[in-house]
């Protein structure tokens, strides 16, 4: 089956449940639930990695949710899975890393205070972007086009050329997250040294900074730990990943006056935390931890353990290019993943 195919599939089962009632039927055969979306920057511009949304269309998101009055912050929503409360689905919106565009969740222009959890990288903050978004400075404003990556078994990568690219942005992440993180960095900053990319004026930085920090804080957005240097935490010994978590929940408190009380595991995939880090979030005092697998949180789930559903630009996309509020709720409701377990099956 051709790409083009399974998406205009998933649509119309999208349309189908939406319209036809199917998927409200399902939402309240399913009971009370907790759908967290996991967005990570707020942007514009065309984004190689499936990371941005863009301010429209989180306005459109954010329109529907409150119109169903199921926008909550994330403590509320955690308290609502409690057997007495109603049986409803609320949601609540999370952001990973803390780039600096993450200040238009403070913006008039989303209609009001946005409950949020914003999870900073403490060790980025004022400082260099994640690795993934050091990549794309590196290429956007290179000054040479040549790159050679062979001792990572990807060859010569001409940048003037758009194919050659995407070819990188398609090849090196992947090929980067398997390595460990002192390899990582080296491989970006050798990368970087190939393109010397222009200097990134202070006023056109990627990271938050700590006023910046304090200014979400100040809107009404909840601050959470992300790590102090986004490391996967399945990757270090005992004492790095209890380094990590704490320095992560030092540096917010000492930055905003009180620790912070949600946490979520850089990359949050299942192979990227393990019984340990849970373990040691909570004796950091963390009452929360998120991860980046999907599914809609219902009542018991582990409060160190929370499902998120990814949000980038095309994920809720039908295939003419708009975005579908059928295809937002029936996938977020778990209704069309429910569908193709059935199909599956």
């Amino acid at each position: 089956m051709t790409a083009l195919l399974r998406n205009w599939l998933r649509y119309s089962l999208a349309l189908c449940s939406h319209y036809s009632g199917l998927d409200g039927v399902y939402r309240r055969l399913s009971g009370a639930g907790l759908v967290i979306l996991m967005l990570h920057r707020l942007r514009d511009d065309q984004d190689p990695f499936p990371l941005s949304v863009s301010r429209r269309q989180l306005r459109q998101m954010i329109a529907w949710l409150r119109t169903r009055g199921a926008l909550v912050g994330l403590d509320d929503g955690l308290r609502a899975l409690s057997p007495e409360r109603s049986q409803k689905i609320h949601y609540a919106l999370t952001f990973d890393d803390g780039y600096r565009d993450n200040l238009g969740l403070i913006d008039a222009s989303l209609g009001g205070p946005v409950p949020a959890v914003v999870y900073v990288a403490t060790g980025h903050i004022g400082g260099e972007p994640i690795w993934a978004y050091r990549l794309v400075h590196a290429v956007e404003s290179r000054s040479r086009d040549q790159i050679d990556l062979g001792g990572l078994g990807l060859g010569h990568f001409d940048l003037a050329l758009r194919d050659d690219r995407d070819r990188l942005y398609a090849l090196l992440p992947p090929r980067l997250k398997a390595l460990e993180p002192a390899e990582l960095e080296a491989w970006v900053d050798h990368v970087c040294e190939q393109a010397r990319p222009r200097p990134l004026p202070h006023e056109d930085r990627e990271m938050l900074d700590w006023s910046d920090v304090r200014r979400l804080a100040d809107g009404g957005v909840e601050i959470g730990g992300h790590t102090c240097s986004h490391a996967i935490l399945s990757r270090l010994d005992d004492a790095a990943a209890r380094e990590e978590i704490g320095l992560s929940s030092a540096s917010i408190a000492a930055a905003l006056g009180e620790p912070p009380r949600h946490f979520a595991y850089p990359n949050g995939g299942r192979d990227d935390f393990s019984d340990r880090d849970v373990r040691l979030v909570r004796d950091a005092g963390f009452a929360t931890a998120t991860t980046s697998i999907e599914g809609v949180n219902r009542p018991g789930a582990d409060p160190y353990r929370l499902l998120r559903f990814n949000v980038h630009e095309d994920r809720f996309r039908s295939p003419s290019g708009r975005l579908s509020k059928a295809l937002f709720f029936s996938e977020t409701s778990g209704m069309l993943g429910w569908l193709r377990g059935l199909r599956a099956a």
